[in-house]
Parts: C-alpha cells; sequence; structure tokens
C-alpha cells in the first residue's frame, strides 16, 4: 500500500519570492539537484488511459520506481503512490522493457525541495524539450485543509492551482 500524494501546481512564479516566504514559514531544503525520469507503458497505453504513471526516476544519487494511480482531480491532483529505491536505474530500466512495457517519455529537471510540517513545496525547472515551461512551484501535502494552508501562507489562493500533470502542462506551454 502506498499513500496518498495531493499536490496542486502554481505557474510562473518568482523564485526569490517563493524562497523568502519559504525561508519565513522556516521551510527547510531537503533537495537540491537534477532529476531525470522515464515514463512507461503498454503498447496499449493501458496505463496512460487510467490516468496512471509508471516512472523511473533518478533522484540525485538515488533512483526510486513509482507508479501512481489516479483518485481524484479536482481542487488538488490526488493519487495513491507506491514506490520502492532501487539500486541501479539503468537495470530497472531495462528490466521494465524486457518485460514489456515500453518507453514512452524521457524528462530532465532542476528541483529544489523545501520540507515545512505536513507538507513540502518544490521548484521545478524543466531542462531539454520542456524547457520553455517556465518554473513553476509544485505544493503537496498530507490533506487538503493543509494544502490550502501552505497555498495561502505563500501568498495565493487555490484560484491560482491548478491539479495538472507533467503531460497537461507541457501541453499547455509546448501545444504538444
Amino acid at each position: 500500500m502506498g499513500y496518498q500524494e495531493i499536490e496542486v501546481k502554481i505557474l510562473e512564479v518568482n523564485r526569490k519570492e517563493v524562497v523568502s516566504k519559504l525561508e519565513k514559514l522556516g521551510g527547510i531544503i531537503s533537495f537540491d539537484a537534477e532529476m531525470t525520469a522515464w515514463f512507461f507503458d503498454t503498447k496499449e497505453n493501458e496505463i496512460k488511459t487510467r490516468g496512471d504513471v509508471l516512472r523511473l526516476r533518478k533522484e540525485g544519487d538515488e533512483s526510486v520506481l513509482t507508479y501512481k494511480k489516479h483518485l481524484s482531480r479536482g481542487e488538488a491532483k490526488i493519487m495513491e503512490e507506491i514506490e520502492t529505491k532501487v539500486a541501479d536505474a539503468e537495470a530497472m530500466k531495462n528490466f521494465l522493457l524486457a518485460s514489456g512495457f515500453e518507453l514512452v517519455k524521457q524528462t530532465r529537471k532542476f528541483r529544489i525541495q523545501y520540507d515545512l510540517p505536513e507538507a513540502h513545496v518544490v521548484i521545478d525547472n524543466y531542462q531539454d524539450e520542456l524547457g520553455a515551461i517556465p518554473e513553476f512551484i509544485e505544493v503537496e501535502a498530507h490533506n487538503i485543509e493543509r494544502l490550502k494552508e501552505v497555498v495561502e501562507a505563500l501568498g495565493y489562493t487555490m484560484d491560482d492551482c491548478l491539479s495538472w500533470s507533467t503531460r497537461e502542462l507541457a501541453k499547455h506551454y509546448l501545444k504538444a
């Protein structure tokens, strides 16, 4: 059993203002590095059709295999997230390919994550083919109430928030 990921994206933010507010809120940097992600699906795109995600990600020096099961979309994107650390990202990629999954997308971004009580905020900056997407933040919390508190503490409202996936973000900016 995984845990529920409850998150929203806020687009085109002012990094300096967000960082200043996070520091005033006592946010602690828990991650600041490059991430590469590989997304997999079946030949019939069954995972995408369900709104789910199968992702292998290299997060700095660690690698993590994640399955995100779509639960709901409303004020926030809610997914059940099941994940495990992987010793060798390349070997796991080859394992997934040998198991019949297809590599459907690869992304690279720089991420900085600030931890707050029962929440965290990440600042993402995509590279390569998604590099035209302006820097944005994701706010993730243990429940909707805490999510709203953090969004408001950063000076935004829930009207500023989107429950978009990476695919929807790319579609918006890249018309892909």
